[in-house]
């Protein structure tokens, strides 16, 4: 049916839709995951343009097609818009893509079938210019079965995607992830038996729920298509982050800069260069920037080693009240004292010592997110620690000094 969305609201999320898409064509098909999804939304953008009353009356003023032929049409679009993320949860459930684009050429045999008998089914209404829901009789019940097929396939496959990962989730975020992907699941599940259940109990006479349905039907489309085209500008959206360096591994290096520039002119030797193809001056960062800035500062820290002092506990305490350092940053603070009173004794000229052992096994980062995690705590806490140090004078600076 034609969709109730009034105009004035719908044009600008059109038209912002439009865009989007345009977009993902551009800079979001480097992959099966990207196209399939890209294919869902030009479908279900296609299916709400031909709901859109302007439209319809522009096709039919045309002679191309009436406005019963084009609201059918829309829900074909649907149709082939279900049939493309049913390949999404193919590869989400690691088949290979050439495994994937193989078996999904048979989804969209399907879906050619259905939208076909969908289309026959629905002639009386058509002809009629009447929608399946005013229409009524067993042809339209048959028609909804028709186009709901496919749909229910991908519910079923995106309930029994995301269930499956929810024994799988180690983290909070992971576990909402699925829980979330699987509400979706049933939702549409649901939403979707609702258009044939109702329309099988007015055929029995036991509701009557056709204003209801024209109702729910005329807006359910719009809300379907803002929600698709909003899950399909997070990449386009993290795209710009990392072009504006606001991605996580460029905010990361950005953090770790002051901490890798002062331990590399300090200890000179930790800093190296290697060959790469990036830009410097580029916001977005990479992986092996990360990557680099992370062995640099780790190497300048372990060739201090041999300087680490004993703190006396009054000393550290003062650090720790006079800069209102956290309870649970307490260890961070206290490592970037001890470096920033190693990084004066080497400055000083003090001779190195035998390395605390107990200094070498510090870190238990396993990762490189977890390693540039725990140097930005420590980084936090540099400049305040190096601050705090400036009046140090090493052991044999001040045997040395004149009486």
């Amino acid at each position: 049916m034609t969709s109730t969305v009034p105009g004035i609201a719908a044009w600008p999320v059109i038209t912002f839709m439009v865009i989007l898409l345009a977009a993902r064509f551009q800079w979001c098909r480097t992959n099966l995951y990207e196209t399939y999804f890209t294919n869902l939304m030009a479908f279900i953008l296609l299916a709400q343009l031909l709901r859109e009353r302007k439209v319809e009356v522009m096709l039919s003023g045309s002679g191309l097609m009436t406005v019963t032929t084009a609201q059918q049409l829309a829900f074909a679009a649907m149709i082939f818009a279900s049939t493309e993320m049913v390949g999404f949860t193919m590869l989400w459930k690691r088949l290979s893509p050439v495994e994937t684009s193989r078996a999904h050429r048979y989804y969209r045999l399907a879906a050619l079938i259905l939208c076909a008998a969908y289309l026959v089914a629905a002639t009386r209404a058509r002809v009629a210019g009447q929608t399946l829901e005013v229409s009524g009789g067993w042809d339209a019940i048959l028609a909804w079965c028709f186009y709901l097929t496919m749909i229910l396939v991908l519910a079923a496959r995106v309930i029994w995607m995301f269930a499956s990962e929810l024994d799988k989730c180690t983290r909070n975020r992971e576990f909402l992830l699925a829980a979330g992907g699987l509400l979706v699941g049933v939702v549409t599940g649901v939403g979707c038996l609702e258009a044939l259940v109702l329309a099988v109990t007015d055929q029995l006479g036991w509701t009557s729920t056709v204003g209801f349905r024209l109702w729910f039907h005329g807006f359910e489309f719009f809300c379907i298509a803002v929600f698709a085209f909003l899950l399909g500008a997070v990449p386009l959206a993290v795209k710009l982050l990392s072009c504006l360096g606001l991605d996580r591994i460029s905010r990361t290096w950005n953090g770790l800069q002051p901490l890798r520039l002062s331990m590399t002119t300090m200890v000179p030797e930790s800093s190296f260069d290697i060959a790469h193809e990036y830009d410097d001056h580029r916001s977005q960062k990479t992986t092996l920037q990360l990557h680099q800035t992370v062995i640099e500062i780790r190497d300048a820290i372990l060739q201090l080693r041999p300087y680490l002092p004993d703190i006396a506990p009054h000393e550290l305490a003062r650090f720790l009240k006079t800069y209102s350092v956290p309870t649970r940053e307490h260890g961070a603070a206290t490592h970037a004292l001890q470096l920033a009173y190693a990084a004066r004794a080497k400055t000083a000229g003090a001779a190195p010592q035998p390395p605390d052992m107990a200094f070498v096994v510090r870190s238990r980062s396993t990762t490189l997110e977890e390693e540039a995690a725990d140097l930005l705590a420590l980084a936090k806490w540099w400049k305040p620690a190096y601050a705090a140090t400036e009046d140090f004078t090493a052991p044999e600076a001040k045997a040395s000094a004149p009486a």
